[in-house]
């Protein structure tokens, strides 16, 4: 960070060099010119100059400041390494208050990072700058030594241009500051709350179509604050996938989605759960392995709890992460294809990978059926895409059903399920339920399954 520091004061000096030599160029360039030119000439040159000099040095006071906020940042991470080493000396098993303490030290370096590349790219936006002014000194033309007697260049009086104190020394701009700090609060409210687990579980049914009699529900996991905010995936997930938790996060919603699971077998419900794994689970190495040996410890779940894997995570399957599948499936979980942005699939190759589901936006079903040239194929147009789904035992579901105008639509397509709040509004899992480890869920609870979300 120190290098970082120093760039500006190189800087500073090369820009110096450089507008001595552009002052000898003009010096020389004068020279050659009538007398009459001379004055416009030079009065050019220096108002050129200077306003190219005036804009870079104000790039190289922006950095200035930029790194100046990071070396402080610095010493705040240095400072909490340092409470951190106490910790482990003094008590080694706090072992939450230790990844706590971890977790807020990997979020600050995470945004120092963003500091830091917000600095390297005002530092390579000043050495263009700075090309270019050189460049264009450069680009002057060079006048030929003429055959005739040069006239004796005029001497002008020294003026100088006043640069405005706003523009030489930009006033120090906390916004970048102030929004590190905010950022470094919510990463360590969200941190809190994970660790604290306060994780909740919503549940929202998915219907059969045309009767809206439920087949199964979708688990939607919210994280409630300390102050009791709840947040949506959208709003904290970024951060736990910059800290590195979205693998633990993702597993700690599988579990729940275990025990509402059980809970609905003794219940003699046939409904199943259906949980979305996050594309940065998906992609880290040995996490699809990890979910084999999790699904194990409740074997009277299996089959009853779909994992659903966004349509970019399956066009990206290496051959590791294939097996990983093909051992879920052996085992007997469904899968099933989630957030399609086409209707490109092979059925086929999907459902030797274990996918029994594949959700649609109902939207674009919809606008499939109305425009002709939305076809899977020359033979296959989307009324017949649940049809050859069905036939490969995957089933469709149209999700994101918000208009009550869509329904008949998709019936008559033939999409056989569907959800959305045209149907129910996700609901809240009781905290009972979701405590209770899957073995011991009682069969003779008759508490309902689902509160109203609050």
């Amino acid at each position: 960070m120190t290098d970082k520091v120093h760039i500006d004061k190189e800087l500073r000096a090369k820009l110096f060099a450089l507008a001595l030599a552009s002052l000898a160029m003009t010096g020389a360039a004068v020279g050659f010119l009538p007398v009459s030119a001379v004055v416009p000439f030079v009065a050019f040159l220096g108002i050129a100059a200077s306003a190219g000099l005036v804009l870079v040095w104000k790039k190289a006071e922006e950095a200035s400041t930029i790194a100046l906020l990071a070396r402080e940042d610095l010493a705040l991470v240095n400072e909490r390494l340092a409470k951190l080493e106490q910790l482990l000396q003094t008590n080694p098993a706090a072992t939450p208050a230790l990844r706590t303490t971890m977790a807020e030290v990997t979020g600050t370096v995470g945004l120092l990072g963003g500091v830091v590349r917000e600095l390297a790219k005002n530092v390579a936006a000043q050495n263009r700058d700075v090309a270019e002014l050189k460049g264009s000194l450069k680009a002057a033309p060079k006048t030929e030594e003429p055959q005739q007697e040069r006239v004796a260049p005029v001497l002008l009086p020294q003026t100088s241009i006043p640069i405005p104190a706003a523009a030489s020394r930009p006033a120090p701009q906390p916004a970048p500051r102030k929004a590190a700090d905010e950022e470094l609060r919510r990463m360590r409210l969200i941190t809190q709350a994970f660790e604290a687990d306060s994780i909740e579980l919503h549940l929202q049914p998915i219907v059969s179509l045309p009767q809206r009699k439920i087949r199964f529900y979708e688990a939607l996991a919210r994280l409630r604050l300390a102050d009791g905010t709840l947040l949506g995936p959208s709003e904290f997930l970024g951060a736990l996938e910059r800290l590195g938790r979205a693998p633990e996060f993702d597993r700690r919603v599988l579990n729940r989605a275990m025990a509402v699971a059980y809970h609905l077998i003794t219940k003699g419900s046939e409904a199943i759960v259906s949980v979305n794994l996050t594309p940065h689970s998906v992609r880290e190495p040995g996490f699809l392995w990890s979910l084999t040996g999790l699904v194990d410890t409740a074997p009277e779940t299996l089959g009853k709890v779909v994992l659903e894997f966004p349509q970019e995570c399956w066009r990206e399957l290496d051959a590791d992460r294939k097996a990983a599948l093909g051992l879920l499936r052996d085992k007997g979980v469904p899968l099933s294809l989630d957030t399609a942005t086409d209707l490109r699939f092979d059925a086929r190759e999907l459902a030797d990978l274990g996918v029994r589901f594949v959700k649609l936006p109902a939207e674009l079903l919809v606008a499939a059926e109305q425009e002709e040239h939305h076809r899977l194929s020359p033979d296959l147009g989307v009324r017949d895409f649940a049809s050859a789904l069905r036939r490969e035992g995957i089933r469709l579901v149209a999700e994101h059903v918000e208009r009550e105008e869509m329904v008949p639509v998709l019936a008559e397509i033939g999409v056989p399920l569907a959800q959305g709040f045209v149907f129910a509004a996700p609901r809240a899992v009781k905290a009972e339920v979701l405590g209770a480890a899957a073995p011991q869920a009682s069969s003779e609870s008759t508490q309902p399954l689902l509160r109203r979300a609050g």
